[in-house]
């Protein structure tokens, strides 16, 4: 009988042995996130589930980690066969509601740290929400918040570009663009600053990218290998 890759969380597999890692949580694969240092081994040392989170409906489950890290399960069955909302607006709020509730997240501080709420039952219901109330227009708009300092909730979203989104952030100066001074390319340098990172974490973001070998990681660890600095100007108020 073939094992199964996602358990509810409350009947777990059936463990022969179990171990704690601090470093998995907070990890995030696809929809999921590691919510606990919990391993379970079944099948002796064989097969490992991790306690993990659907950002998309907010489902918890004891999920093979194995099919986690090979990119195979990259959302609850749920979520993974039933898409209501495109996969690429999906994905915005799904990253919204992680920078709201994942203190782990690069953008934390800017948004669920200070106070910002992802007030949707799950990101697919944002996503309706969104197409019912303001159309789906071409994915190029992004979604904002009409109020910088509100929810991301019914009445305080809009379709921007991306000049109308960073003209809507606190402060929206960009330093002077140095190549050398940033292992992403100008435009995904801006896109991040403008989400909240400073440049610490922008560059943090970039060895993740590299260590989870994201698309151009070669590239990207190239210039972090170049970079003169890592240290010269790592201060919060970057932009």
């Amino acid at each position: 009988m073939a094992q199964r890759n996602q358990y509810p969380l409350s009947k777990p597999p059936n463990a022969d042995n179990f171990s704690l890692n601090l470093e998995q949580v907070g990890l995030q694969f696809g929809l999921w996130v590691v919510m606990s240092p919990i391993r379970l081994y079944t099948r002796g040392w064989s097969g490992l589930y991790v306690h993990a989170l659907c950002t998309g409906c907010g489902i918890e489950q004891w999920t093979a980690y194995t099919n986690l890290a090979r990119g195979l399960s990259g959302a609850c069955n749920a979520c993974g066969h039933e898409r209501q909302i495109p996969l690429w607006l999906w994905q915005r709020f799904a990253a919204a509601r992680q920078r709201c509730t994942n203190p782990k997240d690069p953008a934390w501080k800017r948004y669920g740290g200070r106070g910002i709420e992802f007030r949707f039952d799950s990101v697919t219901a944002a996503g309706i929400y969104m197409i019912d109330s303001l159309g789906l227009p071409d994915r190029s708009l992004e979604v904002d918040r009409e109020n910088n300092m509100g929810h991301y909730e019914p009445g305080n979203l809009r379709w921007a570009t991306g000049r109308q989104n960073r003209r809507n952030t606190r402060r929206c100066k960009h330093p002077v663009w140095n190549p050398t001074e940033w292992p992403f390319s100008q435009n995904a340098t801006w896109r991040r600053l403008a989400a909240g990172m400073t440049r610490a974490e922008v560059i943090a973001d970039a060895w993740v990218s590299v260590s989870q070998k994201r698309k151009n990681w070669r590239g990207i660890l190239a210039k972090l290998e170049s970079m003169t600095s890592l240290t010269q100007g790592l201060d919060t108020d970057s932009r």
